[in-house]
């Protein structure tokens, strides 16, 4: 059972990384509940397993931009709530951008989609 369980991680890790990036924004009043989770303004959904939760935090890292990791595997309430605000699938990562009362989505490893987001474009 362990074994199939990492082919489906495997599975959606090559899903989340073969994706194009998913942006969407919501008020955030519709999405209260998940980005009162943490005081940083860049919240990423991901897994220490996860290959392209690493470079998107590796890229963001790099350019500087600070965040918060929540991991769906020891917080999947945390996670539920996050797929459903950002009406995305369960693919990771899934960052959460707080600006300006407008919350931005991002589906995938895209740091120019986090970094747009944060300076509001």
């Amino acid at each position: 059972m362990l074994r199939d369980v990492r082919i489906v991680r495997a599975i959606v890790v090559s899903a989340a990384v073969a994706l194009a990036t998913v942006v969407s924004t919501v008020s955030t009043s519709a999405s209260a509940g998940v980005s009162s989770l943490t005081s940083s303004p860049v919240t990423i959904y991901g897994a220490k397993w996860c290959s392209a939760c690493r470079s998107l935090e590796s890229g963001l890292i790099a350019k500087k931009i600070s965040f918060e990791v929540i991991d769906v595997d020891d917080n999947p309430a945390a996670f539920a709530r996050a797929r459903a605000a950002s009406g995305t699938g369960g693919a990771i990562p899934l960052t959460n951008v707080t600006r300006n009362d407008k919350t931005v989505w991002v589906l995938g490893a895209d740091v120019e989609a986090v970094d747009r987001a944060l300076r509001d474009e």
